[in-house]
């Protein structure tokens, strides 16, 4: 995988990220949030961040 490839999958993580984060606050403003959606989207963003940080270093190899 080029640098270019690794760079655009970093990104595409980091927007899923974001994604799941905002949906966690939208979740926390209602009156009764869902917890096990929660956990899920929690779930989601640290396995996410262990692909970020697995590609970075993937990255810095090159």
């Amino acid at each position: 995988m080029g640098n270019r490839r690794l760079r655009k999958s970093v990104e595409s993580y980091q927007a899923r990220i974001r994604e799941h984060q905002a949906k966690i606050e939208e979740e926390l403003r209602r009156p009764e949030p869902r917890w096990e959606l929660i956990r899920y989207w929690e779930k989601e963003i640290r396995a996410y961040q262990g692909r970020v940080e697995r590609l970075l270093r993937r990255m810095g190899r090159r």
